[in-house]
């Protein structure tokens, strides 16, 4: 592990988070069992292995961007109450898919105008899918779906396209939480044993994977009395062309649920492609020279379209996320008469 990580772990058994950020946490169903169908999940359930099987190769030039926040968060949950996605949630995901896919729709509905809770990965995209030949050395892929979609393709895409994973979850969970972060945690969970599996034939040169809540924005801000734990990604984040080229990478593929396309090999120009966070980020990669491609996660034969960037979109602005002084984002919001508290 990079020393920079390792030294945060250090100090990680040192550190006393406020009460606020701590009390109630908990994650997913601790007898619930995960994707291979064990207890493998349980070697995972502390801060440090789990940040592990979830992270780039050692060595890698990806480790400065993987996330600490929610990996640290698992260290301070109740260990008696923290374990993968239940499977009352995963067997009526897999009945909405059969149901939709009986239906000839290859997701849950019609491509959402944005992303929310309920969408459904289709199965194309999950563990067991043949891996998309895009997928290979010089491409940097950016999974932007919403919630536990976007880990369950992150999985899919190590496992199957062996591909390395760099998370980017950078928010803390809260019982009164905007983003259920607890539930990125028991998908995280859920597939760490098939993650831990994967990693060891991963090559040198894997294509690095940023995974991607595509529901981190949030809809709204927090209300008094609430954890505003929205985020956006920042330069911490996302790598600059340069550091991009030096490490042979040429091309960003962004597999996201929809990008207004007007045909199947039509280039996404629509509004909701990237998130706006991202915007800026595309911008300064194409005027450095890489190149960018979207791919619709609905599609089933997953082929990528030019990207075509919207010139009237606005600049994106990051004044009403709310940072935590325990790093990365999340904070409690304060009452109208409170001088306020963070997390």
């Amino acid at each position: 592990m990079w020393q920079r990580w390792s030294n945060f772990f250090e100090a990680l058994g040192r550190l006393r988070l406020p009460i606020r950020l701590v009390k109630g946490r908990t994650a997913g169903d601790p007898q619930a069992s995960d994707a291979r169908g064990g207890r493998d999940w349980q070697a995972f359930a502390r801060s440090e292995p789990l940040f592990q099987v979830w992270g780039p190769l050692q060595g890698s030039p990806w480790e400065p961007y993987h996330a600490i926040p929610l990996f640290a968060s698992v260290d301070w949950m109740d260990r008696r109450r923290i374990g993968p996605t239940p499977e009352a949630v995963v067997e009526a995901e897999r009945t909405r898919l059969e149901t939709a896919e009986r239906a000839g729709a290859s997701s849950a509905g019609a491509t959402p105008v944005r992303p929310d809770g309920d969408f459904l990965l289709p199965r194309h995209a999950r563990p067991g899918a043949p891996a998309p030949g895009w997928l290979e050395p010089g491409t940097l892929c950016v999974v932007d779906l919403p919630g536990r979609a976007a880990v369950e393709a992150a999985a899919w895409l190590v496992a199957d396209g062996e591909a390395q994973p760099v998370c980017t979850f950078d928010h803390w969970p809260h019982p009164k939480a905007l983003l259920p972060a607890d539930l990125l945690v028991a998908e995280l969970l859920r597939w760490a044993s098939t993650l831990a599996e994967a990693r060891g034939r991963l090559a040198t040169d894997a294509p690095p994977l940023w995974v991607c809540d595509a529901m981190r924005l949030g809809t709204r801000k927090g209300r008094p009395g609430e954890f505003d734990n929205r985020y956006y990604l920042d330069d911490s984040i996302l790598p600059t062309p340069r550091v991009l080229r030096d490490a042979g990478i040429g091309r960003v593929v962004y597999l996201g649920w929809a990008g207004d396309e007007e045909g199947p090999d039509a280039p996404a120009a629509g509004p909701h492609v990237p998130l706006a966070d991202l915007v800026e980020w595309f911008s300064e990669l194409l005027t450095g020279g890489i190149e960018i491609q979207h791919v619709p996660v609905w599609d089933p034969e997953l082929r990528p379209r030019p990207f075509q960037g919207s010139a009237r979109r606005p600049r994106f602005s990051p004044k009403d996320y709310r940072r935590s002084a325990a790093g990365g984002f999340g904070t409690e919001v304060p009452e109208p008469s409170s001088s306020g508290s963070s997390g």
